[in-house]
């Protein structure tokens, strides 16, 4: 009789075998089974972009990442680190360019001067005649040497300005002095009626008025320069009085007293030369003017540099210095009167 193979043990393994192939199937990573599952058919005519295939550094960040957990399904590459230049950002660059400070229509530029001046100057009252210099009385009086008045003087003045049109501005500006001399002349001289002795002591005094208006017109004017024409009004008044101790009680003191009025015509040259970065800027700001009519001829003549500043809302102070020359010669038939300013300065301004 023949015995029963159980059915059992066929049964497992035959489960045995199935689960040994299907996993030979899968014994491949799970890169290379990703990759064998997407790998397109050869059969299908639709190549794939060089683009969308994975670069071997890109796999190996995929495979490192897979080996300590499960493949997500989107995957964030973060961009490379790159340098770039920022933008700059602000009123004025790291190379900026030149600008000139001037005032626009309906604005004001105010200053105030101070003028350290060599005093130079002459003159004949009574004017020379043959009989005067007949006798060795000269009258071609000196402000220093004869009248004692002293070499140097500060002297003060203030100029006002308003820009009415964008090429257009009136201008104001009063120079004013007071000089005070006294001592022993070194010649003889006549003073008026006064005849002067060498050694004699006097006290002299003497005022000072020089006062300009007029226009001015922006002939040239753009970013980094200007060019202007200017014509003032030019009136000028002079009194000057000396007491001598010995003559005065009989003849008393005489004393010169004249006014002029004349007109004066010139040019203003103001040039950028270089803007800072905090926003300041320096440029050069000179002007010449002749002055001529009623017996009347001089100069005013002054050449600067300039240092500007941002006061926000186009606002500006600045402070200028340099070097000024006021010489005003006046003649008529009774006397001679001539006189010059010389010398450095100093400037503070407002524009508003």
């Amino acid at each position: 009789m023949l015995r029963r193979i159980p059915a059992t043990p066929l049964v497992y393994l035959v489960i045995l075998s199935i689960t040994l192939f299907v996993a030979a199937s899968w014994a491949a990573g799970p890169d290379e089974s990703m990759e064998i599952r997407l790998k397109p058919s050869p059969a299908s005519g639709s190549p794939v972009p060089a683009v969308n295939k994975a670069s071997p550094h890109q796999a190996t960040r995929t495979r490192r990442a897979l080996d300590y957990g499960p493949s997500p399904v989107f995957m964030y590459f973060p961009p490379p680190i790159m340098k770039v230049k920022p933008e700059v950002c602000g009123v004025f660059p790291l190379i900026p360019v030149c600008i000139l400070p001037s005032p626009v229509m309906g604005q004001w530029e105010m200053s105030g001067q101070v003028f350290f001046a060599r005093v130079r100057g002459t003159m004949q009252w009574p004017r020379n005649s043959w009989w005067l210099a007949g006798y060795g009385w000269g009258n071609n009086v000196g402000f220093t040497d004869d009248l004692q008045f002293p070499v140097h003087q500060t002297v003060g003045e203030f100029t006002a300005r308003y820009q009415f049109r964008p090429n257009w501005a009136f201008r104001y500006s009063i120079l004013s002095a007071e000089l005070n001399g006294g001592g022993w002349p070194t010649d003889n001289f006549w003073f008026g009626w006064q005849q002067i002795t060498f050694g004699q002591p006097i006290q002299t005094k003497w005022t000072h008025y020089y006062n300009r208006l007029g226009l001015i017109y922006d002939a040239i004017h753009n970013c980094r320069a200007k060019v202007s024409v200017f014509a003032d009004w030019v009136h000028t008044d002079d009194r000057m009085t000396l007491n001598c101790t010995a003559c005065s009680a009989f003849l008393g003191s005489p004393t010169f007293s004249k006014n002029g009025d004349s007109m004066m015509v010139g040019l203003e040259l103001q040039r950028c030369v270089r803007t800072f970065v905090n926003g300041g800027t320096f440029s050069l700001d000179c002007n010449a003017g002749g002055i001529f009519l009623d017996d009347v001829e001089g100069w005013d003549v002054q050449a600067a540099g300039r240092y500007s500043v941002p006061l926000n809302c186009g606002r500006w102070g600045y402070v200028k210095g340099g070097y000024r020359l006021v010489d005003i010669k006046k003649s008529e038939s009774d006397f001679i009167f001539n006189h010059a300013l010389e010398g450095g300065f100093m400037e503070f301004g407002l524009i508003f």
